[in-house]
Parts: C-alpha cells; structure tokens; sequence
C-alpha cells in the first residue's frame, strides 16, 4: 500500500453531506496536488477514512496523507493535520502618501491602513489584531500580534510625525 502526502481543503458534496476533497497528478513530477472540483485537470475524489470523520472542518487547508482506494477510483485520507503558516510583518511608509502595516502568511496578507483603510479591520489596530486573533493557520499568533501592535504604534508615531492627526 502506497502512502501519498498533499496539501487539500476539504468542501461539503452536495450529494451525501460529507467532507470530500479533490486531487490532480502533475503531469511531469507525478505528485499529487489538491485541487477544487471545478479543476479543468483530470480529477479524484478524496474521501474521509471513518477515524476521521467528524473531526475535520470545510475550507481549511490540511496537510494529507493519502492511500488508493482498493478500485483506484480514488483515495481515502487516512491523516490530516491542519497547515499553520509562518507569519512576516512588513511595513511600507512612503511620506505623505502610503502607511502601511502588511502580516503575510501563506498567500494571505492582511492591511493595517489607519490612512486609506476600507474599515474598521484594517484602519484600527483593535480591528487588525481581531482578524489575527480569528485565524487559526498562524504559527506563534500571540508574537505575531505582539509584533504587529509594536509596528503599528511606530507607524502612527510616523503619520503623526509627518502631520496627521489621530
């Protein structure tokens, strides 16, 4: 029996209710890759083994271990531990123009703007560390938020500094 590792975020089947992903094989590394039910790429079906039912969440990205089924249609997920992203804290201040606080992680990005943010979640520091807090696919969460209210605050230091007033 041959045991496979990708990464793959489960969606509930319309059909049965249950947690089901999708996996292609790229065609030159011949690894497994997870990839939506709409893919255009030849597709399996990723089932969930009876251990683990229950216990996984919709839309959340897992690291899978994988193993055939027996009439190779599909597989059947036999491990699946919940992928946690090192999180990058960069500031951008261009003077008079752009104030900007990013926490990167995975291909997500999350905006602290108090200048030209869309709302409160990205214009106020209590509203970016409440989006942070939310997330459960950060690694060490309460340093990245220590980290990010320390960039914030210089970053207002800064705005007030260059003129604007808070």
């Amino acid at each position: 029996m041959i045991i496979e590792r990708t990464q793959l975020k489960l969606a509930r089947s319309e059909q049965t209710g249950e947690l089901i992903g999708f996996v292609s094989r790229h065609p030159k590394t011949q690894k497994l890759m997870g990839v939506r039910e709409i893919s255009r790429y030849g597709k399996r079906i990723c089932i969930l083994s009876t251990e683990l039912k229950g216990r996984l969440m919709e839309n959340k990205l897992y690291d899978v271990e994988l193993k055939a089924m027996h009439n190779r249609a599909g597989y059947v997920i036999i491990s699946a531990e919940p992928m946690c992203f090192e999180a990058s804290i960069e500031t951008l201040i261009v003077h008079q123009k752009v104030y900007q606080v990013k926490v990167i992680f995975g291909n997500k990005t999350i905006y602290f703007d108090p200048k030209d943010g869309g709302g409160y979640s990205s214009r106020t520091i209590k509203g970016v560390v409440k989006v942070l807090r939310s997330r459960d696919d950060v690694e060490n969460i309460d340093l990245v938020v220590e980290q990010f209210i320390i960039r914030a605050k210089q970053l207002i230091a800064q705005m007030k500094e260059d003129g604007y007033t808070f």
